[in-house]
C-alpha cells in the first residue's frame, strides 16, 4: 500500500517538474507587458501633476506677491488708521474736557438760577408779608393780587416779572417820602366796619383824618383804629395836620405797640396767668410778711439796758441791783439779770443761772426770724418751679400744634416767667426785712451778754470785800 502511494506521489512530482516552465514564461510576459503599461500610465501621470504642481506653484506665486503687495498696503492703511485713532483720541479727550467745562457751567447756572429764584420767592413773600403790614398798602391796594398772582406763579420768574417787582419796590420807596391822602374800610374798636378818610405817612405811619385822629395798626384782616391813651396825642397830632404846630406825633412801630400800651395788665389777670404755682409764691408772700412785722413789733418794743453801775458812784448792792432791775420795763435784759440774783448765792450758781436765763432769752430775741429766711429761699424756688412747668407746657404745646404763630411762644414763655418773677419779688422784701431783724436781736443778746458779765463781776468784787472783812 505504501509502495502504491509513493508511486502516485512520484509520478504528480514528475508531472508538475514537466508543466512548470512553459506556465513560468507565460506569467513573466504577461507581467512585463503589464508593467509597460503601467509605467507609461505612470510617466504620464508624473508628468500631468508636474504641470500641475508648475500651475500651482506660479499661482501660488502670483498669490504670494498679491498677498505681499495687499500686506504692505494694509500696513500703510494700519499706519494711517492708528493716526486717524491718536487724532480721534486726542478730540475725544478735548471734547470731553469741554463736555466737563460745560456741565461746571451748566450746573453753575442752574445753581445761579435756583439762588436767584429763592432769593425772587424769599424777597416775594417778604415783601408781600412786609407791604400788608406798611401804610403805603392802602394807598395801592391792589398790589396785592399782583403779588399774590406773582407768588402763585412757579419756575423762574420772567423778566416782566422782575420788572415789575422792582417797579413795586421804587413805587414804595417814592410814597415813604410823601403824605398822601385815602380812603379804606377800617375796623373800630366796637368791632364795626366803616370806610374813613386816611392821612398815609409814607411807610411809617398811617392815622384818621378826623377831629381826633386814631392810630392805624394793621392786623392780618382789617387794618383797625386805635385811639391813643393820652388825648393830648390826638390834639397835637390834629394841630399838625391843620399846620398849626410842627411837632409831629408819630407811631413808629405801626399801632403794633398801641393795643398793648392800651391794655394794661391788671393785678388779677397777673395771678391768674401766673398759675397754680403762684398761689404758694403769694401764700409765703402774706405769711413772711406777717412774721416780720410780727417780729418787729417785739424787737422795736424791747430796749437794750443801761449800764448797771457808773464807775464814780459807789458800789451798789446786789440786792439793791435788783429792784433797780425788776422797776425796768420793756427791757428782757433786765428780767433777766434781776431773776439770776438769789440772795446768798455764789458766782458759780449765778453764772450757771445766768447762762440758762440768757440761752431762754436769746432764743425770744431769734424767734421767727430763721423762718422769714427761710421763706425768701423758698420763695424764688418756687418761681423756678412754676417757670420750668410752665416752659414744659410751652414745649408740650408747641409739639403737639407746632410752632407756626411765634405769639404762642412768646406768651407761653411771658407765663411761665410770672412766678419767677413773684418769687423775686416776695425773697428780696423779705430778705430787706431779715437783716435789720436780725442785726436787733444780736444787738440785744449783745448788750444783755455784756450785763450779765458786769453783774457777775460786780458779785465777785462784793464777795471778795466780805472775805477781805
Amino acid at each position: 500500500m505504501r509502495a502504491v502511494i509513493a508511486i502516485l506521489l512520484f509520478s504528480a512530482s514528475a508531472q508538475v517538474f514537466a508543466q512548470g516552465p512553459v506556465v513560468a514564461n507565460t506569467t513573466v510576459n504577461k507581467t512585463a507587458g503589464n508593467y509597460q503599461q503601467q509605467k507609461a500610465q505612470i510617466d504620464k501621470r508624473v508628468a500631468d501633476i508636474r504641470q500641475e504642481n508648475s500651475a500651482w506653484e506660479h499661482q501660488l506665486k502670483q498669490e504670494i506677491d498679491e498677498v505681499k503687495s495687499n500686506q504692505q498696503a494694509l500696513s500703510a492703511r494700519l499706519v494711517s488708521k492708528r493716526a486717524q485713532l491718536a487724532v480721534l483720541n486726542e478730540q475725544l479727550v478735548a471734547l470731553n474736557l469741554q463736555k466737563q467745562q460745560l456741565t461746571s457751567r451748566y450746573q453753575l447756572a442752574v445753581d445761579d438760577m435756583q439762588l436767584v429764584q429763592g432769593a425772587y420767592q424769599k424777597a416775594l413773600s417778604s415783601l408781600s408779608q412786609q407791604w400788608q403790614q406798611s401804610p403805603t398798602s392802602l394807598i395801592e391796594p391792589q398790589r396785592e393780587l399782583s403779588l399774590t398772582a406773582a407768588k402763585a406763579s412757579s419756575g423762574f420768574p420772567r423778566l416782566s416779572q422782575l420788572n415789575e417787582l422792582m417797579t413795586y419796590v421804587i413805587d414804595d420807596m417814592q410814597m415813604t417820602a410823601q403824605v398822601a391822602s385815602t380812603s379804606a374800610p377800617i375796623s373800630q374798636a366796637d368791632g364795626s366796619v366803616s370806610t374813613q378818610e386816611l392821612r398815609v405817612f409814607g411807610g411809617l405811619m398811617a392815622v384818621t383824618d378826623t377831629d381826633l385822629p386814631n392810630f392805624i395798626a394793621f392786623t392780618d384782616k382789617l387794618p383797625t383804629a386805635i385811639r391813643p391813651v393820652d388825648i393830648d396825642v390826638s390834639q397835637r397830632l390834629r394841630a399838625w395836620l391843620d399846620g398849626e404846630s410842627q411837632l409831629l406825633a408819630m407811631d413808629l412801630s405801626q399801632g403794633r405797640m398801641l393795643p398793648s400800651l392800651a391794655q394794661k395788665q391788671s393785678v388779677g389777670q397777673w395771678v391768674k396767668d401766673g398759675g397754680e404755682v403762684l398761689w404758694p409764691i403769694l401764700i409765703l408772700a402774706a405769711l413772711g410778711l406777717l412774721i416780720a412785722l410780727w417780729r418787729a413789733v417785739f424787737l422795736l418794743y424791747w430796749r437794750p439796758l443801761a449800764q448797771l453801775q457808773n464807775d464814780d458812784s459807789a458800789k451798789a448792792d446786789l440786792l439793791t441791783i435788783k429792784q433797780q432791775l425788776q422797776s425796768m420795763s420793756r427791757v428782757p435784759a433786765a428780767k433777766v439779770l434781776a431773776n439770776a440774783i438769789v440772795e446768798g448765792s455764789g458766782v458759780e450758781a449765778m453764772d450757771q443761772r445766768l447762762k440758762q436765763l440768757m440761752l431762754k432769752q436769746i432764743a425770744q430775741f431769734e424767734r421767727g426770724l430763721g423762718f422769714i429766711a427761710l421763706l425768701a429761699a423758698m420763695a424764688p424756688m418756687l418761681g423756678l418751679l412754676g417757670t420750668v412747668s410752665g416752659m414744659i407746657e410751652t414745649f408740650q404745646s408747641l409739639t403737639e400744634f407746632g410752632n407756626s404763630d411765634p405769639k404762642l411762644l412768646s406768651q407761653g414763655i411771658s407765663k411761665a416767667l410770672i412766678t419767677t418773677q413773684a418769687g423775686l419779688l416776695v425773697a428780696l422784701p423779705l430778705l430787706l426785712l431779715h437783716y435789720p431783724l436780725k442785726r436787733r436781736a444780736q444787738a440785744l443778746s449783745l448788750n444783755m451778754e455784756q450785763q450779765s458779765a458786769l453783774l457777775l463781776a460786780l458779785n465777785l468784787e462784793q464777795g471778795e470785800g466780805h472775805g477781805s472783812k
